[in-house]
């Protein structure tokens, strides 16, 4: 009998980044690797192991979503600070 395989939020962000040619670099590999883990650790400890790589973002100050187009943008930045 064939297991269905659950796809993690980290593994399809990453996919995601790669089918829209956005690099993947270190802290991209750290933000998969802890959003992986999601289920277990739940989401505030999610987010303080984001907040302590440097890698979470606040929400906008004008309390709106973000928008496709400025998170690509965001994604694109992470890669470009070398």
């Amino acid at each position: 009998m064939a297991t269905k395989r659950q796809l993690k939020l980290g593994d399809a962000i990453a996919k995601i980044t790669k089918a829209l040619h956005i690099p993947h670099c270190e802290k991209c590999e750290q933000r998969r690797i802890i959003l992986n883990e999601i289920r277990t650790l739940g989401m505030k400890e999610t987010i303080r192991r984001l907040k302590a790589v440097g890698i979470y973002a606040s929400e906008k100050k004008s309390g709106n979503s973000w928008s496709v187009e400025e998170i690509v943008k965001k994604m694109e930045d992470c890669c470009e600070e070398k």
